[in-house]
């Protein structure tokens, strides 16, 4: 495995830990996503034709751009931080199944890919 592969797997098993996290409720799913693109931008350079489509994820973070994430969330107004709740849910509603199915896909896809990898340098 050549340098660009191992750097483009050790980001592939981000993802696919964070879409675990995510389907298992570990992390909240705005959280989420949001780790989700920084590793999507990380594997940008080792993108492949027949990687899975993960759009899905940065079209929640648009919908979420200006909502506080994370422990960002400490330092607003509890007041304001409760109306940026209601946003929140609202794009939840509209994106958590599709997010969802996403993390599955990936899940599915990647590592799955990854176990028949390692059992082919087994042999």
């Amino acid at each position: 495995m050549t340098p660009e592969e191992k750097e483009r797997q050790r980001f592939i098993n981000k993802m696919v830990s964070n879409a675990r996290a995510i389907i298992s409720n570990q992390v909240a799913i705005p959280l989420g996503v949001y780790k989700m693109n920084q590793i999507i931008s990380w594997l940008e350079p080792y993108k492949k034709t027949d990687d899975v489509d993960v759009s899905i994820f940065r079209d929640y973070d648009l919908n979420v751009d200006d909502l506080p994430v994370g422990t960002e969330r400490l330092q607003w107004n509890i007041e304001k931080l409760i109306e940026f709740e209601k946003e929140f849910d609202e794009t939840n509603r509209i994106f958590k199944a599709d997010v969802l199915r996403k993390c599955r896909e990936l899940i599915d896809t990647y590592a799955s890919n990854n176990t028949k990898e390692s059992e082919e340098k087994e042999e």
